[in-house]
């Protein structure tokens, strides 16, 4: 699993294997980032985007290709105004 912060969004990234294909399938998460260590002590993340295969039905050539798909539906996620709802 790749995690990176966007802003104030915590993107988790990963890939798993299909074994009927031998290819991998991308999965994004994206969480709210408390703005301060206390409230990030007191509060769980703000799951805004769970965990959830992403980029349709693709099957990925590698795993670095997977995470790559699933960081660009998260990036596009994060510009729509569905990350402000």
């Amino acid at each position: 699993m790749h995690t990176e912060v966007l802003g104030h969004y915590q993107v988790e990234l990963s890939a798993r294997q299909i074994i009927d294909h031998g290819g991998w399938a991308a999965f994004a998460a994206i969480r709210a980032v408390p703005d301060d260590e206390a409230r990030a002590a007191d509060a769980a993340q703000a799951t805004i985007f769970p965990t959830q295969r992403v980029v349709g039905e693709t099957i990925f050539a590698s795993e670095e290709a997977a995470i790559a798909g699933a960081r660009r539906v998260a990036i596009a996620f994060l510009q729509s105004d569905r990350a402000r709802a």
